[in-house]
C-alpha cells in the first residue's frame, strides 16, 4: 500500500499501530505478561514522583476506572504500590516499588533497541524535527 496516498491522520494511526505491535513483540521476551497500557503507566510512575491516580488518568487521557484497573494489574504484579494521603484520604499516591523501577529500566532497554532498529536510515536532524512537529501536533489536538 502507498502510504503517500493517504490522509495523513490515518498514515499516524498505521504508525502508531506497527510501532505498538513491534513494542509488544520486544516487551514480550521481559517475561511479564502486562497489558500494553499498563507499561505506560509503570513508565509514568518511574518518571513522576507523588503522583496520584487523577493525575495518571489525565495524563493518558482515560476514565478513573479505566486506569484503576491498569493500576490493580500493576499493584497485583509487585510493580505499584498505593500510599494514602496523610492530608486527604480520598487521594492515592501511586508509587513505583522497587521490582517496578528495575523493570521499568529494562523496559527503557527493551524501548531504546526497538527506537534504534525503527530509527535506521533516518538522520538525527531529521528525528529532532520529528519530534518537534509531533509536540506540535499534540499540542494543537489538546487545544481543540
Amino acid at each position: 500500500m502507498n502510504q503517500k496516498k493517504l490522509p495523513i491522520s490515518l498514515s499516524i494511526v498505521l504508525t502508531v499501530k506497527a510501532i505498538e505491535y513491534a513494542f509488544r513483540k520486544s516487551m514480550h521476551e521481559l517475561s511479564m505478561d502486562l497489558p500494553a497500557e499498563s507499561f505506560g503507566m509503570l513508565m509514568i510512575t518511574y518518571y513522576q514522583d507523588d503522583i496520584i491516580q487523577q493525575d495518571i488518568a489525565q495524563m493518558v487521557k482515560k476514565d478513573k476506572s479505566a486506569v484503576l484497573r491498569q493500576i490493580d494489574i500493576l499493584e497485583n504484579n509487585g510493580l505499584i504500590q498505593r500510599i494514602v494521603d496523610t492530608n486527604d484520604r480520598r487521594k492515592n499516591f501511586v508509587v513505583i516499588t522497587q521490582k517496578g523501577k528495575k523493570f521499568a529500566r529494562e523496559i527503557i532497554s527493551k524501548e531504546k533497541d526497538l527506537l534504534d532498529t525503527l530509527s535506521q536510515g533516518i538522520k538525527a536532524h531529521e528525528i529532532q524535527t520529528f519530534i518537534k512537529v509531533l509536540s506540535h501536533l499534540k499540542i494543537n489536538a489538546e487545544n481543540i
